[in-house]
């Protein structure tokens, strides 16, 4: 573990993720543990990163090995939900992501966020929802790295385009990492 911490980076190249180490990524970072019924209108959540309330507003939408399919983790089930096949939408997310670190055979992770889920129990949610997006994209950073996987997160929230995930308007973007094997 302390190997782990100390050799953490971020990463510039990335080549393709075998599917057995994204699986194992995604497991140990955000899978459903254990849920419960709330008040809320939705489930809590446990799983192995912490969220506010137990809510879990961020959803991981990953661009696939072919690089035109995009899919949203579904970590009830442990799967990957395809979204639909046309991948215009996220086009110029891509094209923006390229120009800050080229992704080379990695696969973009982008971080939605839901914040009707947070503004449920809480008032001014807005915080816990970026402080949810940085607890999840560090677990994420720290198992890519004990796993012998390259991550690097862009610094860009993935908005507009991320926004258009959803006709009611209710999805945020909130980060852009690239995942990847070593090359």
């Amino acid at each position: 573990m302390a190997t782990t911490l100390d050799t953490r980076h971020s990463h510039r190249t990335f080549a393709p993720v075998p599917e057995a180490l994204l699986g194992a990524l995604l497991w140990h970072t955000a899978r459903t543990k254990e849920a419960a019924r709330s008040p809320l209108g939705f489930q809590i959540e446990h799983r192995p990163t912490p969220s506010a309330g137990a809510i879990h507003p961020i959803h991981l939408v990953i661009q696939l090995t072919d690089e035109e399919s995009w899919a949203r983790y579904n970590p009830q089930n442990h799967s990957l939900d395809l979204l639909a096949k046309d991948d215009s939408l996220f086009q110029p997310l891509v094209d923006c992501s390229e120009q800050v670190v080229p992704r080379g055979g990695g696969h973009l992770i982008l971080f939605v966020a839901e914040p009707g889920k947070t503004a449920a129990k809480y008032e001014n949610p807005e915080s816990l929802i970026w402080r949810d997006a940085g607890v999840l994209q560090g677990s994420l950073a720290l198992v890519a790295a004990a796993l012998g996987l390259n991550y690097c997160l862009l610094g860009i929230t993935g908005n507009p385009w991320v926004a258009q995930l959803s006709d009611q308007g209710k999805l945020q973007g909130v980060g852009v990492a690239i995942l990847g094997a070593k090359p």
